[in-house]
């Protein structure tokens, strides 16, 4: 049995907003290993997709760069400067964004995808009311879904 990942993201105390090409991701912060400037970043050797790599405590990171849209980049944009490397995940990797900022559970609203934006391999799980602004939510796991590892 599978857990429901909006119940899941309803666990989250804090969330990671990742600010990439103007979209803001809401991420639970525990999902997040940690945060490291680009400019560690060694060009990719492996896998197809990814646009650079890091190395950190013991482990080689892939680096992917994604559109608002969450499709793959083929390169990484020169305002992409933080590598947000991700945990719970195998293999594990990481996202390229231009910003990340904080905030707590209960300064949002969650809500479910509605019908009409439910895509198939979609990473979205949810949608957070902040103040007037809707926002999406993923996890580590199921943006996964978008990388070709």
């Amino acid at each position: 049995m599978h857990a429901n990942p909006i119940d899941n993201i309803e666990l989250a105390d804090n969330f990671a907003v990742l600010i990439f090409a103007g979209f803001q991701l809401l991420i639970p912060q525990n999902d997040i290993f940690s945060l490291e400037p680009t400019i560690d970043m060694t060009p990719s050797t492996t896998p197809i997709g990814s646009v650079g790599q890091l190395q950190q405590s013991n482990a080689v990171y892939a680096l992917y760069a994604l559109s608002a849209e969450l499709t793959l980049l083929n390169s990484c944009p020169d305002t992409y400067r933080i590598a947000v490397l991700m945990k719970n995940v195998n293999p594990v990797y990481g996202l390229l964004c231009e910003q990340v900022d904080t905030i707590k559970r209960d300064q949002l609203s969650i809500h479910p995808v509605p019908t009409a934006m439910h895509r198939k391999n979609s990473p979205l799980l949810a949608l957070a009311l902040v103040g007037e602004e809707v926002r999406t939510i993923s996890s580590a796991n199921a943006l996964s879904r978008l990388l070709l590892h």
